[in-house]
């Protein structure tokens, strides 16, 4: 391996280890990004598995720049998780840097993620201080409760004395998937249907609306909106701020979103399916509702 050096204001040096297979990431932004973490993942594997680091003042050649740095990174093609989202790819033995200065924000993972580099490597990951910690977190994991990595199983279909789904119901428990990370809610991008199918099909793509909106208010108790366009359903949420938040978490679970102002529009479509297609659009929104509420809102 090789280990290239370098100087950063702050303290000492941090050290790029590169060679075969292996290569290294450097990420430029602006001083308002100083301290956040930048989340990066390997494309063509699950992205709930990110690597992130944390944004420094460092030194070079004399300038002063805001900058993350990953010191080791597999060789491949990434995405880096900021809005608007962007690409590299990562050479064995060399160096890749990405000028970042004008994006408007930072993907923010859930409260707890784990930190996949050493922490006793100046200025990578820097931890936020126990007790700080411990404020943050839901009441019921404040007293060291265990919190598990182990992805949900498949959540079985409850119903109703009168037939109807009992969506909120289904799902136990969000909350060790929200602190200790887990897989995408979908192995495969879930999009939008082409608006000639939908007219096609006038009756089925109404029934599927309306068994999506009913899901969404067991498990939010937001309002729903209908779409000008055809193949989506929308979802009002508390404002643009919580809007943008569930977008980015929605996308991170393969299904296609969209928003206008703090309203999200996800797919549907006539052929959906009660225990496939119409379940994934209300699971995702169901734990990205209970991430915001629960571990990000406060």
């Amino acid at each position: 391996m090789v280990e290239v050096y370098i100087d950063r204001v702050h303290s000492g040096h941090a050290v790029l280890d590169i060679g075969e297979g292996i290569g290294s990431l450097v990420i430029y932004t602006r001083e308002e990004f100083r301290g956040r973490e930048i989340q990066v993942s390997l494309k063509g594997t699950n992205s709930a598995r990110m690597v992130h680091t944390a944004v420094w003042e460092r030194k070079f050649n004399g300038r002063v720049a805001f900058v993350g740095i990953y010191p080791s990174l597999p060789a491949g093609d990434y995405i880096i998780w900021t809005h608007p989202s962007a690409e590299v790819t990562i050479v064995s033995g060399s160096v890749a840097e990405v000028d970042l200065r004008t994006i408007s924000d930072i993907y923010v993972p859930f409260t707890g993620h784990s930190h996949r580099y050493d922490q006793n490597i100046p200025g990578v990951c820097a931890t936020t201080p126990r007790d700080a910690t411990r404020d943050i977190l839901p009441p019921r994991y404040r007293d060291g409760k265990v919190v598990s990595a182990a992805p949900m199983g498949s959540a079985p279909m409850r119903y109703t004395g009168d037939g109807q789904v009992a969506w909120d119901q289904l799902w136990t428990d969000f909350c060790d998937l929200a602190l200790a990370g887990g897989p995408s809610h979908r192995d495969n991008l879930l999009e939008p249907v082409d608006p000639g199918e939908v007219k096609a099909a006038q009756d089925d793509y109404e029934r599927v609306v309306v068994e999506i909106e009913r899901g969404f208010h067991l498990v939010t108790g937001l309002p729903t909106v209908r779409s000008e366009k055809l193949g989506w359903v929308g979802l009002r949420c508390e404002n643009d701020e919580m809007a943008l938040w569930m977008l980015r978490a929605i996308v991170v679970e393969n299904v296609c979103v969209r928003r206008e102002g703090s309203v999200l529009f996800l797919p549907a479509g006539p052929a959906f399916r009660l225990d496939k297609e119409i379940k994934n659009v209300i699971t995702v929104v169901a734990k990205t509702y209970h991430y915001w509420t629960e571990h990000c809102r406060s």
